[in-house]
């Protein structure tokens, strides 16, 4: 059987008069001593000999002990594994010595960075991807290629806010960057047990995320749709992808370039579009109305053998996630450009983008009185934390008659 216990090792005195703290692990009654990590030592009054640490009167007392338990803690876990492997049959003092003096790997920040970025690509998951490759350039500059995740501090977190803030960068960019950070943080808490948490008192408040409103009225929305293009005519597409968006309630361009005609089922008796949400993969239920199944007839008629409903992706050339993500991005430049144009030409002089279909599905609803539990669970907000307490009491047909308000 074997037992450890944290002691103050009186019988070696140092040349500073003090001894030093040192892991005692017993086995059939044999002894060995272990040093700690960071070679602890102290005089005999600064030692709590009933309680086996430091006490009061040892700089930041408190602060070590905790680094103490830490440390038992491990070694226990290490005699639980070799018990384990051992088949409780006992280990030596050669096996614990082994597990023990490893020197814990410590995570440098951009490589840890490298490890998620490639898991994110592998994954599919090309758009945070390139999040996390932007945050990581971000912090290489600002704290260079070597530093350790254990040693990010939360003096470095504000000088970096500080920084891009004289920069004149908005806050929901910076926002958005330590946002990542943290979730990177957070993972490496998780799977390697780091211990370090810059994040724990960060102020979130210093940070105004009040964006300018993105939505149009609903005679707007209506002189678009209303507007007569033809095929071929430059807006035409970016003219029914704003609709579709809109009519659907919100639909990114991403997702809606990836739509085929297996998305498009019928449910007691009503076409429906079901899809994957790229960025949440949760199912999308949205009910066809005739004016999305206009469009979506219109491009299945002319869609000359593509698999894709929208005539953004090939098959032929965008195969891999970062083709798919590149050409869905070169689309949507196109697409804001021109649906901006459109929107000009009629008279609406305001910066019309892809993102205002969403924001003027969701405000057109809100005017007509439609339950903002309803239009969070229409958007898919993964974090309205309220509102999602009622989403499952609202069925397709409840959100179907939501949607006629958009006509």
């Amino acid at each position: 059987m074997a037992t450890i216990k944290i002691v103050h090792y009186k019988s070696k005195k140092l040349k500073d008069k003090t001894s030093p703290v040192l892991l005692r692990l017993t086995i059939d009654r044999k002894i060995k001593y272990f040093s700690l990590p960071d070679n602890y030592k102290c005089l005999p009054g600064q030692w709590d000999k009933r309680n086996n640490q430091f006490n009061f009167k040892y700089p930041d007392y408190d602060k070590v002990n905790v680094k103490l338990s830490d440390i038992l803690k491990r070694a226990n876990e290490i005699i639980r594994d070799l018990n384990q492997a051992n088949n409780n049959e006992g280990f030596s003092f050669e096996e614990f010595s082994k597990e023990f003096q490893k020197k814990k790997k410590h995570l440098i920040l951009s490589e840890y960075f490298d490890q998620v970025i490639e898991r994110l690509n592998n994954s599919g998951k090309v758009g945070n991807s390139g999040c996390y490759a932007d945050v990581k350039r971000q912090m290489s500059e600002f704290l260079g290629t070597e530093i350790e995740m254990r040693k990010v501090t939360l003096k470095d977190l504000n000088k970096y806010v500080e920084k891009c803030q004289e920069k004149g960068q908005k806050d929901t960019t910076i926002s958005y960057r330590m946002r990542t950070l943290r979730a990177l943080f957070y993972k490496a808490r998780k799977e390697e047990n780091l211990e370090n948490n810059p994040f724990a008192k960060f102020d979130w408040s210093q940070f105004n995320l009040e964006t300018q409103k993105r939505a149009i009225s609903k005679d707007e929305i209506m002189k678009i749709n209303n507007f007569k293009l033809e095929p071929g005519q430059p807006g035409f597409d970016a003219k029914n992808y704003f609709m579709f968006s809109y009519f659907c309630y919100g639909l990114n361009f991403g997702d809606m370039a990836k739509l085929t005609p297996d998305n498009i089922v019928n449910e007691e008796g009503e076409k429906t579009l079901i899809y994957y949400r790229s960025k949440t993969r949760k199912v999308f239920k949205v009910g066809l109305s005739e004016n999305a199944i206009s469009i979506i007839d219109f491009y299945l008629n002319n869609n000359f053998g593509n698999k894709y409903i929208f005539p953004v992706l090939n098959p032929e050339i965008h195969k891999t996630p970062v083709q798919i993500k590149t050409r869905i991005q070169t689309a949507l430049k196109k697409y804001n450009k021109e649906i901006r144009e459109t929107a000009q030409s009629i008279g609406i002089n305001k910066h019309i983008t892809s993102y205002v279909a969403r924001h003027t599905f969701a405000t057109v609803l809100k005017k007509a009185k439609v339950k903002t539990a309803i239009i969070s669970e229409m958007l898919g907000h993964e974090n309205e934390t309220v509102t999602q307490i009622y989403l499952d009491s609202f069925d397709n047909s409840t959100k179907n008659e939501a949607a006629k308000n958009l006509i």
